[in-house]
């Protein structure tokens, strides 16, 4: 079957897996929400600087495209993960439904820390970033973030990107929803940095099914507990 009818097997699955998770969203806040905590980037190369919270300005408006120089986003081909439209990404202040801490290292604005009440949609706005590839990117499913939930903006292109929707080894009519779900287990366990956990559920449901890329690189990172690769394997 070609990739493209792959796609369209998963994109179906998803419909499914977004009502699953709506029914089941109190489990799912057991685990922390969606997202991760913040944590300092590095990377394989020469480390940058970490990063470092960034004050937050005083909106000066809440329309969603005012004072956007253009809109940011992922290009999610494959499993690599491009930012886009790098300039656009700018603060343009705390607002309703965005009053998160923003996250900056030596290349600019890296992250978003969500808040209580935040939505996606706010902080697109404040952020001039596209919502709906950042949840993707973010492994977030329904629009469902959870406070303290660590939003990465600006990620190591260094690093594969894993598709929560569909297993690299995909199969017609298989399910992916158990594959999914393993996801946010790894997700849960490498906020809470449970390395055991991580390690157990990367061999029991996700070892085998992602890219030879993210194979190597999550099986690398899980041996030395290398959590900055972590968290963005595993938002």
């Amino acid at each position: 079957m070609t990739r493209a009818a792959q796609i369209a097997t998963g994109v179906a699955a998803a419909a499914v897996i977004a009502g699953l998770i709506a029914l089941a969203s109190p489990a799912f806040s057991a685990l922390g929400g969606f997202g991760h905590q913040a944590t300092a980037r590095t990377t394989s190369a020469e480390p940058s600087a970490a990063p470092i919270a960034s004050p937050t300005p005083t909106p000066s408006s809440d329309d969603a495209s005012a004072g956007c120089r253009a809109e940011a986003s992922f290009s999610l081909q494959g499993d690599v993960a491009h930012l886009l439209k790098a300039d656009a990404l700018q603060d343009r202040g705390s607002r309703s439904g965005a009053r998160g801490e923003i996250i900056s290292n030596a290349d600019g604005i890296y992250s978003y820390v969500v808040a209580p009440n935040d939505n996606l949609d706010s902080i697109e706005a404040r952020l001039c970033f596209d919502g709906r590839t950042l949840a993707r990117f973010n492994h977030v499913i329904g629009g469902a973030i959870q406070p303290d939930a660590h939003l990465i903006l600006r990620p190591d292109p260094a690093l594969p990107w894993i598709d929560s929707y569909l297993p690299y080894d995909a199969v017609p009519g298989v399910s992916v929803v158990d594959y999914t779900n393993a996801l946010y287990e790894m997700g849960a366990a490498v906020r809470t940095q449970d390395l055991d956990t991580a390690r157990a559920v990367w061999l029991k449901h996700i070892s085998g099914h992602v890219s030879p890329a993210a194979q190597t690189a999550a099986t690398n990172a899980l041996d030395a507990g290398d959590w900055a690769v972590l968290d963005q394997l595993f938002p």
